[in-house]
């Protein structure tokens, strides 16, 4: 009897035990969130203060350092505004449960970096890397040469440049509509919206005028989907120049949406309808440097920017290295001529003849073109993410160069979505995604998801249709089946990494198959509908080679 007396003693005493260490646990957890939230406000208004004090002495600075003065405030604005973002989650998020969708789904944010390879060159060991990947194309190169030169042949034929001379046929027309375009948004969509801000908040603005003018935007980018297609096929663009036309058309589309949802997300639009300055602050120095109606110097700035984001402000560079911008500019040369090459030699001495072949006959030719497909998917990679980005963030001064993260680690196609091209993924990340989820909640995420996969599929499909001129819808089967499909397997050990590369190499080798087949299938075999064009143009001609 005693005995169980203890016990029980023993069993209250442990629960009074367990008792008081969750209420010791609870207020720690409380003390430490309250010392959190005192440092953090503490620290966010001495930067505060330090900013205004810094961006004061930078306004009254002399007239002979405003290049730096210029780079100096926009970083400070950029820094300003990533502060404002960090100390508003802090300030009402208290744990991952409390999060609303603006916090689990953080805005971008731009900061002055460098891009991952140029960083990583500069050490030894990956720069050694580079070399031998330049001698292995080097020595490609001179064995094409050395061999033709030996079997007679001149340099005309050895890299057939007549072909190169007849894919950039009637450059002079893509240009033309490359102006156009450009016309379009600078002398068209800013001055509309330009006055659309300078009418907002008058008594003559009601919620019709701005139905009104969402359906006058909505037409105006329903023209520039279809007219620049039309002047494609109107002058009949050859690949080279339509590919040009084509990618230019859906850029200035993405900058042109970009520009007026952030603007307009923003508020941009004064009581009075002016285009004052944002007084956000109550010195005039500090509000005259927002202002609620961006420049067109500003506009035309993010026009040609290396990113698909709008900000007023972007970091920058004090100045700009022309040797680094030819550097760049001679490897966006190289590379375009070491895929071309590629192509010439290991994929038209195989499909020129092709007809309509049997499926052992696919299989092993898209197997053997699983190498060179690889090498054209990390040279194309290399000349238009990493050099030719480079050299136009460096001509404009650009500070934020992450325009790819390190996706060849991926050890899932989710990571590689996010970390392959961050400039396309960062457009579709804010303006798709995000304000899916923003619209109608967070949990609605794998909606948001195929949104975004359907709108890339969709674009990049009439790229390539009306860029070589026919429907073969081969990219946006692959892009929304097996690419959908894969960004759910995840993993993280090495075979998860080696599986994203054979499944890199082998897709693009595939895809480079299928259209390979198709291009010269339009070339050697007649068309059933010579009197339908446009059942020609979506019925690929492969499927129904009979010669």
């Amino acid at each position: 009897m005693h005995r169980s007396s203890l016990e029980n003693a023993r069993r209250s005493n442990g629960s009074l035990n367990v008792l008081e260490d969750a209420r010791r646990r609870r207020k720690f957890l409380h003390d430490k969130h309250s010392i959190l939230e005192l440092l953090d406000s503490q620290l966010t208004g001495l930067i505060d203060r330090a900013s205004t004090e810094l961006r004061t002495s930078l306004v009254d600075a002399p007239a002979s350092s405003e290049t730096a003065r210029m780079t100096s405030l926009d970083s400070l604005a950029a820094l300003d505004a990533n502060i404002s973002y960090q100390a508003k989650n802090n300030r009402q998020g208290k744990n991952a449960d409390d999060l609303s969708v603006e916090q689990r789904l953080p805005p971008k944010t731009f900061h002055l970096r460098n891009s991952l390879l140029t960083e990583l060159f500069e050490l030894a060991h990956f720069r050694s890397l580079q070399n031998i990947f330049i001698a292995i194309m080097s020595l490609f190169c001179l064995n094409t040469l050395i061999s033709d030169v030996l079997e007679g042949k001149s340099l005309i034929d050895t890299f057939s440049l007549s072909l190169v001379f007849w894919a950039f046929g009637r450059l002079s027309d893509a240009i033309a509509i490359w102006l156009l375009m450009h016309a379009a948004a600078l002398l068209v969509f800013y001055p509309a919206f330009h006055y659309y801000v300078s009418i907002a908040g008058t008594k003559g603005h009601s919620r019709i005028s701005k139905s009104m003018w969402m359906i006058a935007y909505s037409v105006y980018q329903l023209w520039f989907l279809v007219q620049p297609i039309r002047m494609v096929l109107q002058f009949e663009l050859l690949p080279a120049s339509a590919l040009i036309v084509l990618t230019e058309q859906a850029r200035l589309m993405m900058k042109v949406h970009a520009f007026l949802w952030e603007n307009a997300r923003r508020g941009y639009y004064s009581s009075t309808g002016s285009c004052s300055a944002t007084a956000s602050d109550s010195s005039s120095s500090t509000a005259s440097l927002t202002p609620r109606c961006p420049s067109f110097g500003r506009f035309l700035y993010f026009l040609f920017a290396p990113t698909l984001v709008y900000r007023d402000n972007y970091p920058r560079t004090d100045h700009i290295r022309w040797n680094y911008v030819a550097s760049n500019l001679g490897q966006v040369v190289a590379g375009i001529f070491f895929v071309y090459l590629l192509v010439l030699r290991y994929y038209r001495p195989v499909f020129s003849h092709w007809r309509r072949p049997s499926l052992a006959h696919f299989v092993r030719t898209a197997f053997q073109s699983a190498l060179p497909g690889g090498l054209v998917l990390l040279i194309t990679f290399f000349t238009v993410l990493h050099s030719w980005m480079n050299a136009f963030a460096e001509m404009l001064t650009f500070g934020d160069r992450q325009f790819y993260c390190d996706w060849w680690n991926a050890t899932s196609f989710r990571t590689w979505y996010r970390t392959w091209n961050t400039v396309v993924h960062d457009w579709l990340y804010a303006y798709v995604y995000r304000e899916i989820c923003m619209l109608l909640g967070y949990e609605y995420r794998l909606l948001a998801t195929v949104c975004v996969f359907l709108l890339s599929a969709i674009f990049h499909e009439i790229v390539i249709s009306f860029g070589l001129g026919f429907f073969f819808p081969a990219l946006f089967v692959s892009f929304c089946s097996f690419g959908f499909a894969l960004m759910f397997a995840n993993g993280r050990s090495r075979f998860w990494a080696v599986f994203v590369w054979v499944c890199l190499f082998l897709g693009t080798g595939v895809l480079m198959c299928l259209y390979s087949m198709e291009w010269y299938a339009r070339r050697n075999c007649p068309t059933k509908y010579a009197d339908r064009p446009l059942l020609d143009f979506l019925i690929p001609r492969s499927f129904t080679c009979v010669v």
